[in-house]
């Protein structure tokens, strides 16, 4: 999966939120507002999908199918954050 056009917006902390992140998967799907929140226990960052509430319901907007495809993702925009 190529995973190019990663655009990081860094935020002043809060409760863990430290940035937003967009970023283009094979350069023909964009992905964008997926948080950015530091990890509790271990170094790096975990990202949270975005989500629509609908009656009292959150409803995924997008996501990674699998956890592998969620780590390959993590990675790169981790590895980008640190930059």
């Amino acid at each position: 999966m190529k995973i190019s056009n990663i655009k990081i917006n860094k935020i002043v902390p809060s409760k863990g939120l430290v940035g937003f992140v967009s970023f283009l998967i094979e350069n023909e799907f964009f992905v964008g507002n997926i948080a950015i929140f530091q990890r509790l226990h271990k170094e790096g960052c975990r990202l949270v999908f975005p989500e629509k509430k609908v009656n009292d319901k959150k409803i995924p907007i997008c996501y990674p199918i699998n956890k592998e495809t969620y780590f390959e993702i993590e990675k790169i925009i981790n590895e980008e954050f640190n930059k």
